[in-house]
Parts: structure tokens; C-alpha cells; sequence
């Protein structure tokens, strides 16, 4: 088998290799946590990383259609305007202060509600 344009896109092509082994060993992971330690099944899952990291593997560097879009996609990333690191660190504050203020309020609403329903005897009693 010969890469597809070797040389092209390596970065992506290497973070599409890596994320399907990643995605293989952490369902193996999973999986040998929740079901057996038998030897077939550890075979099954020795067998299940490597077929999909050479899946992904296979895609990233040999298929022509997915090397093809992995390249695009790593020159056109070449071309954004990233923003100035400043920009960033006041726009991830505002976010995250946004999200703590929702939480307060939603949480200070609930516990009004829960009050309120209790008051009025919305949900019955346990008996």
C-alpha cells in the first residue's frame, strides 16, 4: 500500500491516527471493566484496538478521499485569523462568568419552586 500524497497534512492525518487509537484503547478499556478478563476476550479486545487504530490509520493515510479532505482541512486552517491571546482569555471569562450567574439563578429559582410547591401541596405525602 502506498500513502496518499505523503508528505500533505501529516499533522491531521496524525491527530485522525491517534484519536481512532485513543477511541480503540478507551472502548477496550471499557469494556474489560464491565465484562470478563477471559483470555478470548482479551484477545477480542487486542484484536478490536488494532482493528480500528488501522482503520484509522487506513483512512488517514491511504484512503484518497479522507487524505484528500485531512490535507484541505489543514490548509485551510493555515489560513485563519486566530485571535490575539488576550481576546481569547476575556471571551472565555465572560463565558464562564455567564455560566456561573445562570447556575445561581437557576439554582436559587429551583429551590424557590421547590418551596412554593411544598407550600401548596402540589406532590402528595409518602404514606
Amino acid at each position: 500500500m502506498k500513502i496518499y500524497k505523503k508528505g500533505q497534512g501529516n499533522r491531521t492525518r496524525a491527530v485522525v491516527a491517534l484519536a481512532a487509537t485513543a477511541i480503540g484503547a478507551f472502548g477496550v478499556a471499557e469494556a474489560y471493566a464491565i465484562w470478563s478478563t477471559s483470555t478470548p476476550f482479551i484477545v477480542a479486545c487486542a484484536v478490536m484496538i488494532i482493528g480500528v487504530a488501522g482503520g484509522g490509520i487506513y483512512l488517514s493515510l491511504i484512503n484518497a478521499r479522507t487524505s484528500e479532505f485531512l490535507i484541505e482541512t489543514q490548509a485551510e486552517l493555515k489560513k485563519v485569523a486566530w485571535p490575539p491571546k488576550a481576546e481569547v482569555k476575556g471571551s472565555a471569562a465572560v463565558v464562564v462568568g455567564t455560566v456561573i450567574i445562570l447556575g445561581v439563578f437557576l439554582y436559587v429559582v429551583d429551590n424557590l419552586l421547590a418551596i412554593f410547591t411544598s407550600i401548596i401541596h402540589v406532590y402528595p405525602s409518602p404514606s
